[in-house]
């Protein structure tokens, strides 16, 4: 991986700005938008930013199971303190980790009929 590459992908790890790690690892500032998504295209940084994420959960012992217990606590604690917007977010969260919300589920396939209505 080449150096820009990496310094790309390490800044892009601590901010998840993919504009601002372009500018930071010495790309244009006018093309690093593009030049940022590019990058996160590419299978070399990708595998490095894997790499990252699976030594920083192992260091910090953030796991996805314990973000799920943590959300599923907020979601049931927000709802005994009348704290809807938390709950509701926390549960949110959880539907998106567990794929509740994906385009191909049940949810989706159910079809509305039009309801017409004629004027006497």
């Amino acid at each position: 991986m080449q150096e820009n590459h990496k310094r790309f992908a390490d800044k892009y790890f601590e901010t998840l700005n993919a504009k601002e790690s372009a500018i930071y690892a010495g790309f244009s500032v006018d093309n690093a938008k593009s030049i940022g998504w590019q990058l996160l295209q590419r299978e070399d940084i990708s595998n490095y930013l894997s790499e990252l994420k699976e030594e920083y959960s192992i260091k910090s012992g953030i796991t996805k199971e314990w973000v799920m217990e943590r959300f599923k606590g907020i979601s049931d604690n927000s709802f005994g303190l009348n704290d809807s917007s938390g709950a509701n977010k926390a549960t949110e969260m959880l539907g998106k980790m567990i794929g509740a919300f994906e385009k191909d589920n049940e949810q989706k396939s159910t079809k509305i009929e039009p309801i017409t209505f004629k004027i006497i």
